[in-house]
């Protein structure tokens, strides 16, 4: 691994005054130099940093703004209060970094930490991740808690795990992303699209799903309890009938479920929570026979 700052990167010009080589993870080829003592708070927007060896960089407060971070190693780099907007973070490593309270929006986070194993446990909490893109990247057991990630790209992405409660998602997507085991506790997910989500054992308690969809999601062992649902769309869900918390849902108005999901769960599903959703007195009845009522 080529040298940081932190272990010889840190240079001494003629007239005494210190500049920090940042150096290329493979040849160890500079790519710029900083003159200062620390990357905290440097002035660094535009740059590019293709490759960039940043391990465990202190670039806290730093303007990083439409910054070339392609394929950079920034595991344990430290960049809370950073601003990045418009920077392209595309296929590099953000293992066990933070960016907490740090500006991301329209930042391109496309495969990231893909070739660490294990879970990623990056900080984003209190991030501002607006209309930022995640997709296709291994999140898991990261921190967005009370993030704004409105209109986010999720999809694809391994959130296994992740902490994402209080995070704002409004029309956010995270299709085709894992989720099983994560937090969303309290979460905005209003006009959300969570198509063959994975949401096995997920937390989530109070979280707002007005007008999202959920197509072909899997549910086992979520906690839906005081969810709120209000013209949410579920279809294909055939484990509906193993997610916890369903009488108690808040149904400010009625939401859809479509014959393949009454099929699978209907006659195991709560009353209530059907009864919520907007179905009939006498489709219920269709669905659970007094047998089934009774046992």
């Amino acid at each position: 691994m080529p040298q940081l700052w932190e272990r010889g990167g840190t240079e001494s010009l003629a007239s005494g005054a210190r500049v920090i080589v940042i150096r290329h993870k493979h040849t160890g080829a500079p790519l710029v130099e900083v003159a200062a003592d620390s990357l905290a708070g440097a002035a660094l927007a535009r740059t590019v940093l293709f490759g960039a060896d940043l391990q465990a960089a202190d670039l806290r407060g730093a303007d990083l703004q439409g910054v070339d971070l392609c394929q950079a190693d920034l595991r344990g780099a430290n960049l809370a209060g950073a601003r990045l907007q418009g920077a392209d973070v595309t296929l590099a490593n953000l293992a066990g970094a933070s960016l907490r309270g740090a500006c991301l929006t329209d930042v391109r986070f496309q495969a990231v930490t893909l070739e660490h194993a294990g879970a990623a446990g990056t900080d984003f909490h209190g991030a501002d991740l607006t209309r930022a893109t995640l997709k296709n990247s291994n999140l898991s057991r990261s921190d967005f808690t009370d993030a704004k990630m409105r209109r986010v790209d999720l999809t694809h992405v391994n959130l296994a795990g992740a902490d994402l409660g209080g995070a704002d998602l409004t029309e956010a997507n995270l299709s085709q992303s894992t989720l099983a085991g994560a937090r969303l506790a309290y979460a905005m997910l209003a006009h959300a699209l969570l198509n063959g989500a994975d949401l096995r054992g997920a937390d989530l308690r109070e979280v707002d799903l007005a007008y999202a969809a959920l197509n072909g999601v899997s549910l086992a062992g979520a906690d839906l309890a005081r969810a709120h649902w209000s013209k949410t769309v579920l279809v294909r869900c055939r484990d509906l009938h193993l997610a916890s918390g369903l009488p108690s849902i808040d149904h400010v108005s009625p939401s859809a479920l479509d014959l393949e999901t009454l099929r699978h769960c209907g006659r195991s599903v709560p009353r209530a929570f059907l009864e919520g959703v907007g179905l009939e007195r006498e489709e219920i009845e269709r669905l659970q026979p007094a047998s089934v009522l009774a046992g």
